[in-house]
C-alpha cells in the first residue's frame, strides 16, 4: 500500500508540475503576444508619424517651389497674358485628372478641358500648364518639367489651380496642393491645402510706349495727362496735368513739349529737338530705367478656332456677349455696340461702309471695361476717331488689342478715347487728332498736330513684378 500510495502521490506531483508548466507557457505566450502587439503598434504609430512628417516636409517644399519660381510663373497671370493661357467657367473636374483626388476647378487651360496642374506622380493624372517666361529676364520656363524634377521630399505632390481672382485686370491664382505618401493612392497619409496669392506691383506702366522707338515729330504735338472723375453717369475730364509717362527700349525723339516723364533703356536715348522739344519732368536714359514689356498676343485664328462667321450691320445692333467673328462690316449711318465687360470680343477685321458708320461701346459701368481683340481696321488699316465712339466712357474703360503687323494709323479731325496695345506693329497718330488714353506699340510715331492725353487711371493698373504665396487651410488624413 505504501508503495502504491507513493506512486499515486508522485503522479499528482507530476500532473501539478505539468499544469504549472502549462500555465507558465500560457502566461509567457500572452506576455510575448502583448509585447509583439505593442511592438507592432509602436511600429505602426512610428510609420504613420514618419508619413505625416514626410507629407508636411513635401508640402512645405512645394510651397517653397512656388515662391522660388514666382518670377518664372507670374507673367502667366498678368493682363493680356491670362486670357491667352486660361479660361474661367463652371466647376468641373479636368479631363487630365486621374480617378484619385480629382476636384472640380473653375479654371481650364485655354482651348482645352484640362485643369492647370503640376505633379510629380502619374497617379494624379497628366500635368498641364502654360509655358512661361521670367518677368525680369524674359528667359523661357517650363513649369511642368521643373516641378516634376524638383526635390520635394519623399512624398508625392500635385498643384492644381482652382480659381483666379481678378485685380486691376491681372489675376491672383488660388491653388490646391495634394501630398500623398507612397505610390499606392489607397494607402498612406494624404494632405490637401490651399495656397492663396498676392501680386506684387513693380511701378506704374508707361502711358505711351514704343518698344523700338517713340517719336513726336512736330512742334504741334504734345503729351499731357488728365484725371477723369465719375459723377453720376458721366465722366468728366479734368484740367490738363503734367504726368504723361513716355517710355521706350530704344530712342525717344521729340520736337514737342512732353508734360511728364521720359524713360528709355538706351544710354543717351533721348533727343530733344529745338526749338520746342522739351520734357517737364524726370528723364532716365540708361539700362534698367523701366521694366515694362509688351504683352504677347496670338493671331485671331489662334483665339478663334470656331467663330460666328461674317456679319454685315444693316441696322443699329448690340452684341451684348463677347465672342468670335471673322469679318464685320458696319454700313453707313449704322452703329455696332459692344457692351460685354466680362468676355472679350475677337474680330478678324472691322470695315466701315460709309462716313457715318460707328463702332460704339455703350455706357460702361464704373470700374469695368470692354476688351476688343482685332486683326485689321478697314482695308487700309486707318481708323478715324469719329468712327470709334467712346465719349460716354473714360479712356481706360475701352481696351483694344491690335493683333496685326501692318502700321495702324489713327487720324482725322476728331477725338478718340481708348487704351490701345499693338505689340507687333507701328502705331501712327496724325492729323488734327486728340487721342486720350494710352498707346503701347512696337513703334510709336506722333505726326501732324496730334495731341496725346494720358488717362492717369491707367497708372492704377500697376505693372506686376512678382507674386507672393500664402499657405492656408491645411488638412491631413490617413487612408
Amino acid at each position: 500500500m505504501n508503495a502504491a500510495k507513493k506512486q499515486s502521490e508522485g503522479g499528482y506531483a507530476l500532473l501539478a508540475a505539468m499544469v504549472l508548466l502549462a500555465l507558465g507557457i500560457i502566461v509567457s505566450t500572452g506576455i510575448l503576444d502583448s509585447a509583439t502587439t505593442n511592438l507592432k503598434t509602436r511600429s505602426l504609430v512610428k510609420t504613420r508619424a514618419d508619413q505625416y512628417y514626410e507629407v508636411e516636409a513635401t508640402l512645405n517644399k512645394t510651397v517653397s517651389w512656388l515662391q522660388t519660381n514666382s518670377k518664372n510663373i507670374v507673367k502667366a497671370f498678368t493682363e493680356g497674358e491670362f486670357d491667352n493661357n486660361f479660361t474661367l467657367g463652371q466647376p468641373v473636374a479636368g479631363d487630365n485628372e486621374a480617378e484619385f483626388f480629382s476636384v472640380p476647378t473653375l479654371v481650364k487651360i485655354k482651348g482645352t478641358d484640362s485643369s492647370p496642374m503640376l505633379s510629380n506622380n502619374a497617379f494624379f493624372g497628366t500635368a498641364s500648364f502654360p509655358q512661361t517666361t521670367n518677368i525680369d529676364t524674359g528667359a523661357a520656363f517650363d513649369p511642368i518639367t521643373s516641378f516634376a524634377g524638383a526635390d520635394l521630399g519623399k512624398a508625392n505632390a500635385r498643384v492644381v489651380m482652382m480659381w483666379a481672382r481678378e485685380t486691376n485686370a491681372n489675376f491672383e491664382p488660388i491653388f490646391r496642393i495634394d501630398v500623398v505618401t507612397g505610390n499606392n493612392p489607397d494607402r498612406g497619409v494624404h494632405s490637401y491645402s490651399f495656397v492663396y496669392s498676392t501680386l506684387v506691383s513693380g511701378g506704374a506702366p508707361p502711358g505711351f510706349f514704343g518698344k523700338e522707338s517713340v517719336n513726336l515729330q512736330t512742334p504741334n504735338n504734345e503729351c499731357a495727362s488728365y484725371e477723369y472723375a465719375h459723377a453720376g453717369a458721366v465722366w468728366n475730364r479734368g484740367a490738363q496735368r503734367s504726368n504723361c509717362p513716355i517710355a521706350s527700349d530704344g530712342p525717344v525723339s521729340t520736337r514737342a513739349k512732353i508734360y511728364g516723364t521720359v524713360s528709355t533703356n538706351m544710354d543717351g536715348g533721348l533727343t530733344l529737338n529745338p526749338p520746342s522739344g522739351d520734357v517737364s519732368g524726370d528723364v532716365c536714359q540708361a539700362a534698367g530705367c523701366h521694366t515694362y514689356t509688351l504683352p504677347v498676343v496670338q493671331t485671331w485664328e489662334d483665339y478663334c478656332p470656331a467663330h460666328n462667321g461674317d456679319k454685315t450691320i444693316n441696322a443699329n445692333t448690340t452684341y451684348a456677349t463677347g465672342g468670335c467673328w471673322r469679318n464685320i462690316t458696319i454700313n453707313n449711318n449704322k452703329k455696332l455696340s459692344l457692351t460685354d465687360t466680362t468676355a472679350p470680343y475677337y474680330i478678324n477685321e472691322i470695315n466701315y461702309g460709309g462716313n457715318n458708320a460707328v463702332l460704339d461701346f455703350g455706357v460702361i459701368p464704373e470700374g469695368e471695361k470692354v476688351r476688343l481683340y482685332v486683326g485689321r481696321l478697314n482695308s487700309n488699316n486707318h481708323i478715324n476717331g469719329n468712327k470709334l465712339f467712346n465719349t460716354a466712357n473714360a479712356p481706360h474703360q475701352v481696351e483694344i488689342y491690335y493683333l496685326g503687323t501692318e502700321t495702324l494709323v489713327l487720324n482725322g479731325t476728331a477725338e478718340m478715347n481708348a487704351h490701345i496695345i499693338a505689340p507687333n506693329a507701328e502705331v501712327q497718330v496724325n492729323g488734327n487728332f486728340n487721342f486720350y488714353g494710352g498707346i503701347k506699340a512696337k513703334i510709336l510715331n506722333i505726326l501732324g498736330v496730334a495731341h496725346l492725353g494720358y488717362d492717369e487711371a491707367l497708372g492704377m493698373s500697376l505693372g506686376i513684378s512678382d507674386i507672393n504665396f500664402t499657405l492656408k487651410k491645411a488638412s491631413q488624413r490617413y487612408r
